[in-house]
């Protein structure tokens, strides 16, 4: 629209209702038209009210708008309406932007009036005035950067004087929850939708590594860990890679130790050589050979049950020789992946067999699940499995099983079974208690919500349905199967309705205090 455009519109608006025909530009104070972008052919506006003013409710994708407005009376300018927009992304107040209320008549044509920019986050305050009596339907349109959108309302009486309009009364068993409140604290909620849920079944787990992907990294030989050698050996945390050298040590000696036998290998190579030059030139017979090429089979056989070979490389050590050999041995990593543990101080002594670090690569984990005996012939339809671990409500997926126990266990009646999971972002930690929903191939079909809008109350399952912008009613539920993520509800709700995912428990502190029942504050 252009500057003079937007003026002429403000000054017809200033004089009185502006009435467009069916056929005329009735978009033109916005960017869109109501059929385009209307939600809803017939409205599920939530209306109650207080006082002298009337509320309703209505919900797009986008948004929830929530119009508290007194009696219209024709040929008058209305006291100030309370026009409460919620973006639903985040559950926030709109900030800016117009506000169009479009008030169109039973042969189409329709009364408009616009409004820039709320006065206070969320809420604007227009003062329409429609000419006629009569019944209106009314569009509301959203138009700014924020979101641009269209909603139908419902039906807007407009009175030939305010002692006409009907008198109307409260309902004491809501529970008021303000729209002020709601956008200071986080909160959140979801339409009631017909949907398939798979059949699951609840166990508790544990985090394990995949096998192939964890390692305890032990000494093959005793001896010490150099400290000069050793002070930049990797740490907790680090990642490391195949191969790569962790420790130093230096090996101790002694008949059979790993200085011995890296000695008695490079004899016994000498010894090779010599007897094959003299068994070409026929000095020595060739028994003697064999027998030589024998004892360095079997003197390298041991040199590697130790992790070495004759290809392992053999340094003087910096500084005094702590073995008669004066070899280090290079500890390497078997696999790539993250350091758990280290158990190695630089300068100490370590024995055969001591385990110097734990390796694992935490990409992906199983998850091991203790599933209850009486749900065991199912498992054969486990498909995968939706569950959260200690510390934290994020769900996660496994979606692979990997095995599934043959046997029952005796102690614990349970039955183990494996999945894998991604873990790309290592959130998952080796050792982490988890609960699960194994799920099973077989489906229903229902109402459902999400779990988080499922409260449990004195043992009773609850929900808490959002009947208006800011009321509310406790509603006892009578639950189906779950997924992990929604849960079919049997009864205790409808499709359509609304119900708090986000701050249930705020909506029940409300609900304790009387003073709030029923709606009436200003804005």
């Amino acid at each position: 629209m252009t500057l003079a455009s937007r003026l002429a519109l403000a000054a017809l608006l200033s004089t009185g209702a502006l009435l467009l025909g069916c056929s005329g530009d009735s978009s033109g104070d916005h960017s869109h038209g109501e059929d385009a972008h209307s939600h809803s052919a017939a409205p599920r506006a939530a209306e109650s009210a207080h006082g002298s003013r009337a509320a309703t409710t209505e919900w797009s994708d986008r948004l929830e708008i929530f119009a508290e407005h007194p009696v219209m009376v024709a040929g008058q300018e209305s006291a100030p309406w309370a026009v409460h927009v919620t973006r639903l992304d985040g559950y926030r107040p709109l900030t800016e932007g117009t506000l169009t209320l479009r008030f169109r008549r039973p042969d189409g044509a329709a009364y408009v009036h616009t409004v820039e920019g709320p006065p206070e986050p969320g809420i604007f305050t227009p003062q329409p005035s429609i000419p006629e009596t009569g019944t209106f339907r009314l569009f509301l349109i959203v138009d700014g950067a924020q979101v641009q959108d269209t909603i139908e309302v419902g039906d807007v009486t407009v009175h030939e004087s305010a002692a006409a309009a009907p008198a109307s009364g409260s309902s004491s068993a809501e529970i008021s929850y303000l729209k002020e409140q709601q956008w200071e604290t986080a909160f959140g909620i979801a339409e009631v939708q017909e949907r398939s849920v798979q059949r699951s079944v609840e166990a508790a787990g544990t985090i394990e590594p995949v096998a192939g992907q964890f390692a305890k990294v032990s000494a093959p030989v005793s001896g010490l860990t150099p400290a000069r050698a050793n002070l930049n050996t990797p740490a907790p945390g680090d990642r490391v890679r195949e191969g790569q050298t962790l420790a130093t040590l230096s090996p101790s000696g002694g008949e059979d130790s790993y200085a011995d036998l890296m000695g008695r290998v490079q004899r016994l190579q000498r010894e090779v050589r010599r007897a094959e030059r003299l068994v070409q030139a026929e000095a020595i017979p060739q028994k003697r050979l064999v027998e030589a090429r024998h004892d360095l089979t079997l003197a390298r056989a041991a040199l590697e049950s130790m992790g070495g070979s004759d290809g392992q490389r053999a340094s003087t050590s910096s500084g005094p020789s702590t073995t008669g050999a004066g070899f280090n041995y290079d500890l390497k990593a078997p696999i790539s992946g993250r350091v758990q543990e280290r158990h190695l101080a630089p300068g100490s002594r370590v024995e055969v067999g001591t385990v110097l670090y734990t390796i694992v690569d935490p990409s992906r984990v199983w998850l091991r699940l203790r599933v209850p005996a009486e749900h065991a012939s199912a498992m054969s339809r486990a498909t995968g499995a939706v569950f959260t671990v200690e510390g934290s409500d994020t769900i996660h997926q496994a979606s692979r099983v990997v095995s599934t126990g043959a046997a029952i266990d005796t102690d614990t009646r349970t039955l183990p079974v494996r999945l894998e999971a991604s873990n790309s972002n290592g959130a998952l930690k080796i050792g982490m208690m988890a609960d699960a929903q194994l799920l099973l191939a077989d489906t229903q079909s229902g109402v459902a919500i999400p779990n988080e809008a499922i409260q449990t109350e004195d043992g009773q399952p609850v929900a808490y349905v959002q009947t208006g912008g800011e009321s509310f009613e406790r509603r006892p539920l009578q639950l189906g199967p779950t997924d992990g993520q929604y849960t079919l509800i049997e009864r205790g709700v409808q499709a359509g309705e609304h119900v708090v995912t986000t701050g249930a428990y705020q909506v029940y502190l409300a609900s304790l205090n009387t003073s709030q029942i029923g709606h009436g504050h200003t804005h």
